[in-house]
C-alpha cells in the first residue's frame, strides 16, 4: 500500500506550520492505525507519503477503506482541516528487507497512488484478482496504460469503493431520475432467481459459472456487471468490455459501459453489445 497526503501544502500555507504539522500527524497516525489493526506494517515514511505491507491483499483493501471512512468522519465538516489521503495498492512478489523500497511492487503500489484522486483507492488488477467475490463486485474499472514495468507492460486500475453510496456521485453514471426506498430487488434469469437485500447486498452477472447469475451468452465477460444494495436503493456497475443496457419498465433506457447507474422499480438488463439486445438474454427485475 502507497498513501499520500492531499491538502498538506495548501494546510501549512493556511494555518503555519505548527498546526499544520499537528493535523497531518494525526492523518497518519489514523492511516496507521489502520494499517495496524490490518496486520500491515509500515515499512517507510517520506515526507506526506507513507509505505506500508501487508500479506493479505483483503486486508489491504479493508484497511484503505477503513482509513478513508475514518478520515471522512473526523474531517467532513471541518473546514480547517480539510485534508485527504490517496491510496495505491498492488499485489507482486517482494525481494529481502533491505530492497523493499525499491521492488517494482511497491513502484507499482506508489504509481497508482499517485493516479488516485482525493479520497481514493485505485488497486492493480493482480490485487483485485485476489480479492473475495464482495470486494471485486464494487470494484469499478477506471483505466488502463502500457507501461515500462518489468513484469507489467500493460496496467489495469481499478477503483475500490469504500462507501456504496458515493457509486451514484460517480461521473459516468446515467440515472434517468431517483427512486422511492425498497427492501429488496429480485433479477431473474432463466429459472435462476436471486434477491438483493440488506442480508445479500451484493450479486455478480456474467458468463463465468462464479456468478449468482450466469449468462452464458458470447458477448458477455466473465464477471459482466455486479449490483450493490444500500439504503433502500439498488447500484448495477457494468464492468465488461461490450457494455450493458437497462430498459425500465417506463421505457426509459440507460447504455451502461464500465459505468453505473440505479434500478428504478422494473425492468430489463441486457449485459453484452447495446446494438444486440436480444430478448432471450436479458435479466428481469422489480423491486419489492
Amino acid at each position: 500500500m502507497s498513501s499520500d497526503v492531499v491538502g498538506s501544502t495548501a494546510l501549512y500555507e493556511a494555518l503555519g506550520d505548527a498546526r499544520a504539522r499537528e493535523i497531518v500527524a494525526d492523518c497518519l497516525a489514523t492511516l496507521k492505525n489502520h494499517c495496524s489493526e490490518h496486520h500491515g506494517r509500515v515499512i517507510a515514511e517520506v515526507g506526506d507519503e507513507v509505505m506500508a505491507l501487508f500479506s493479505d491483499p483483503t486486508e489491504a483493501a479493508s484497511a484503505a477503506s477503513d482509513i478513508h471512512a475514518d478520515l471522512n468522519d473526523k474531517y467532513a465538516n471541518d473546514d480547517e482541516r480539510n485534508i485527504r489521503l490517496r491510496i495505491g495498492l498492488h499485489y507482486g512478489p517482494l525481494p529481502k528487507s533491505s530492497q523493499l523500497l525499491m521492488s517494482e511492487t511497491t513502484k507499482i503500489a506508489s504509481w497508482a497512488a499517485g493516479k488516485a484522486k482525493p479520497e481514493q483507492t485505485l488497486a492493480t488488477r493482480a490485487l483485485i484478482d485476489e480479492l473475495p467475490r464482495l470486494y471485486r463486485a464494487v470494484a469499478r474499472y477506471v483505466d488502463d496504460e502500457t507501461w515500462d514495468f518489468i513484469s507489467l507492460e500493460h496496467v489495469e486500475l481499478y477503483e475500490i469503493i469504500w462507501n456504496v453510496e458515493s457509486i451514484t456521485a460517480y461521473n459516468g453514471e446515467k440515472s434517468v431520475h431517483d427512486a422511492q426506498a425498497y427492501d429488496s430487488v429480485e433479477c431473474k434469469y432463466g429459472d435462476a432467481v436471486v434477491v438483493i437485500n440488506a442480508s445479500r447486498p451484493v450479486i455478480s452477472i456474467g458468463r463465468g459459472p462464479q456468478n449468482d447469475l450466469v449468462v452464458d451468452k458470447d458477448l458477455v465477460s466473465g464477471q459482466h456487471l455486479s449490483a450493490q444494495f444500500s439504503r433502500g436503493r439498488c447500484t448495477i456497475t457494468d464492468n465488461s468490455t461490450n457494455g450493458s443496457v437497462v430498459i425500465n419498465e417506463d421505457g426509459s433506457r440507460v447504455d451502461l459501459k464500465r459505468e453505473s447507474s440505479k434500478l428504478l422499480g422494473a425492468g430489463v438488463i441486457i449485459p453484452g453489445h447495446p446494438e444486440k439486445e436480444e430478448l432471450e438474454f436479458t435479466v428481469n427485475f422489480r423491486r419489492e
